[in-house]
């Protein structure tokens, strides 16, 4: 439950600091003096779209925060966990707003997100607007509120899930269709493609091999004759092998007399047997290569052929292998798509029967969840003054899939004996819809989870005694969960066990807001002001009196 809220800086309130018990709260106060600033500040620190121009004038920023108690909430608890902002069981929720624009949020002193507010939020408090009873119009939201009321959570889940993969089915079954529009010409040329490809057979690494054999070939002649003349230089009659030698003999001849002469006669043996070696390496080479103008104009065809085959894919020669599969993979593809599609076809069939059958089950929960709400709901129209009133909603199957299934829900009422249900949307009485929108809340409120929740003027458009039940009522809630009501009536205002009075003042040229907890004195005088207008008079404080005490007494009388 909501302990406490800090309020800094905001709108009319320069530092407010608000304590809250369990049970049920009410707050009241006179038009604008700025109760609909404590929504926006709790608002704000539950992940609320920001808005600078509620920065107080003259500061720099705005700064609310928030304090729950988590106890008792689990689901809280291990949300806190799963995004590693826990501590010490504690809940406290913090934003601050710059009159520049700027806004940060805080989860237990930790930099978090606005979504994770939001988020967190959801399982903290939940906020009953006054213009409730026009988003109730939209059948959007009728499904929604029997969800909530129903608690199929995990059914809902599966539902979507299932929805989603017959969903996925089927974007690859357009996909692959529409690929097949043109299939017929695609298959044509690609098969023309891959018998280019297969009459020329490219094979890895030939082409640079081609082109050194073919750079061989065409110099053929010119390599024999300069390997001839190398070898000649080397080998013949003149050549330096026979000039080694030479030089060695002589050397041999004096080397007795000067045994310096031993290393240079050394190097010259190992220089001769080098030359002889590399002379028949050149030798053998000679005999490797041949004058053969036929294998060289073999060499130049298939050459030309790949280059021809390249130039025509726009490739590098090299790339033509790559192509060849390229091409083989592509026709394999396309030739099983038609299988392809005759399979999905069939998963598609079956992710559908899937979907359905989950549909149903949520239709079942729904078909009963609404019969259950659609009594609670006429129960509640009964105590608050429409006797004959009857409210029932339809769960019809349609053929319009969603992740939300195969339902359409639609809230039907009718306030008078004799009168035909229609949508809700065509109620005529503006002070009719305020009340059957007020009963749905609270027929609905009554299997709420969420341990807060707050009614903010939902009672515009009644009084009297119905007002007074209205007071009963959240009075009751307040007995199972803690329960705020903004309100400018004193028949619900008394049925407080708390009180609050929000009012302005001035001070030093200055506007603020000032909260105050109100006692039994105050909270008399404060709804003889709700009671009696401009001027209190005896009988109003008394008529006020009585009021509180038949609330409190009414209070004890439930509690016991």
């Amino acid at each position: 439950m909501l302990q406490e809220l800090t309020i800094q800086n905001l709108a009319l309130i320069e530092k407010l600091h608000l304590n809250f018990e369990s049970g049920f709260t009410t707050l009241t106060g006179e038009t604008g003096a700025g109760k609909s600033i404590l929504l926006d500040a709790l608002g704000l620190a539950l992940g609320e779209r920001a808005d600078s121009a509620l920065v107080r004038h003259g500061t720099p920023k705005a700064d609310i925060t928030a304090d729950f108690d988590i106890t008792d909430l689990p689901d809280v608890q291990n949300w806190l966990a799963e995004n590693e902002l826990d501590e010490d069981n504690t809940c406290l929720l913090r934003r601050t707003l710059t009159a520049e624009g700027r806004s940060k949020a805080y989860i237990n002193g930790l930099p978090a997100s606005v979504n994770q507010l939001k988020s967190l939020s959801a399982l903290l408090i939940d906020i009953h607007g006054q213009h409730e009873h026009q988003t109730l119009m939209h059948a959007n939201k009728q499904l929604a509120l029997l969800d909530a009321y129903a608690k199929h959570d995990e059914q809902l889940a599966q539902t979507a899930e299932s929805y989603q993969a017959w969903q996925k089915l089927n974007q690859r079954y357009e996909e692959l269709h529409a690929s097949q529009a043109d299939r017929q010409s695609k298959l044509e040329l690609l098969e023309f493609q891959l018998s280019e490809f297969d009459k020329v057979q490219p094979q890895a690494d030939e082409f640079e091999t081609l082109s050194d054999e073919q750079n061989t070939l065409s110099h053929a002649s010119e390599i024999k004759q300069s390997v001839y003349n190398a070898y000649e230089a080397i080998e013949g009659d003149d050549g330096l092998t026979h000039k080694l030698s030479q030089a060695i003999s002589e050397l041999e001849n004096v080397s007795e007399f000067s045994p310096q002469l031993a290393e240079a006669l050394a190097q010259l043996n190992s220089i001769q047997i080098d030359c002889q070696a590399v002379a028949d390496d050149i030798q053998a080479q000679n005999h490797h290569v041949e004058l053969d103008p036929e294998r060289l104009q073999a060499v130049d065809e298939r050459l030309s052929e790949l280059f021809g085959l390249a130039k025509k894919y726009q490739l590098d020669p090299e790339q033509l292998v790559t192509k060849h599969q390229e091409i083989r993979d592509a026709l394999a593809e396309l030739t099983d798509s038609g299988a392809s599609l005759d399979t999905l076809k069939q998963e598609i069939d079956q992710a559908w029967s899937a979907f359905t059958q989950q549909a149903s089950k949520l239709h079942t929960s729904r078909t009963q969840a609404a019969k259950r709400l659609s009594e609670n709901v006429t129960a509640s129209m009964h105590t608050l003054g429409m006797e004959n009133g009857l409210f029932q909603i339809n769960v019809d199957t349609t053929d319009k899939a969603s992740k939300l299934g195969l339902d359409q829900v639609q809230f039907q009422v009718t306030a008078n004996k004799g009168q035909p249900l229609q949508p809700l949307a065509k109620v005529a009485s503006g002070g009719e819809l305020s009340r059957i929108s007020l009963a749905i809340q609270v027929a609905s409120a009554e299997v709420a989870s969420l341990p807060s929740m707050i009614f903010d003027e939902v009672d515009v458009g009644i009084g009297g005694g119905i007002a007074e039940v209205v007071g009963q009522k959240m009075q009751q809630l307040g007995r199972h969960r803690q329960v705020f009501s903004i309100t400018h009536l004193a028949q619900v205002a008394a049925y407080g066990d708390q009180q609050l009075n929000i009012r302005k003042h001035t001070e030093n040229d200055q506007t603020k807001t000032q909260v105050t907890q109100l006692d039994d004195d105050a909270r008399i005088e404060e709804l003889a002001r709700m009671l009696g207008g401009m001027k209190i008079t005896e009988q109003t404080l008394k008529h006020a009196e009585e009021m509180l005490s038949l609330a409190q007494q009414t209070a004890q009388q439930t509690r016991a």
